[in-house]
């Protein structure tokens, strides 16, 4: 992980989506970046409740959580391998407009979000930190946006 990542991983703030570390560049759609919402912080001991709010103008269809660890520096998203790294679709419908859907969360520590429309755009966000106990908000806005 880079300096410039894991400084603002530690100051609790989301990276862009587009954020290219060796180049300092930002890139992708308008709107407001994708951001993890802590409503209940973690208590240590329990479940995580995570829910997943559509704020972007397309429905998600998919939406991937691997461990942060497993996912390459250099991961290109759009290549056939990725597949395995994220492993299965986690929602049983698409997620519409407005609204938000639970999706549950295999345990504490550090993970990578995906996910897509049918347009084939997709979000990739790095390094959400889950606790036991917590219950959390990742609301995905246009800014997330990235095109194959």
């Amino acid at each position: 992980m880079s300096p410039v990542r894991r400084w603002l991983s530690v100051a609790g703030v989301l990276l862009p989506v587009g954020l290219v570390a060796a180049s300092g560049l930002l890139l992708g759609c308008g709107g407001a970046p994708t951001r993890l919402v802590t409503v209940k912080a973690g208590t240590g001991e329990g479940p995580i409740q995570l829910e997943v709010k559509n704020l972007t103008d397309a429905a998600i269809n998919n939406f991937y959580l691997a461990p942060s660890e497993r996912i390459p520096e250099q991961l290109d998203n759009t290549a056939p391998d990725s597949e395995s790294i994220w492993g299965v679709d986690l929602l049983a419908g698409a997620i519409a407009q407005g609204t938000r859907v639970p999706v549950a969360v295999p345990g504490p520590g550090s993970w990578d979000a995906k996910a897509t429309d049918r347009d084939g755009r997709y979000q990739h966000v790095s390094g959400l930190k889950f606790a036991a106990g917590g219950r959390y908000i990742l609301e995905l806005n246009e800014g997330g946006w990235r095109v194959r």
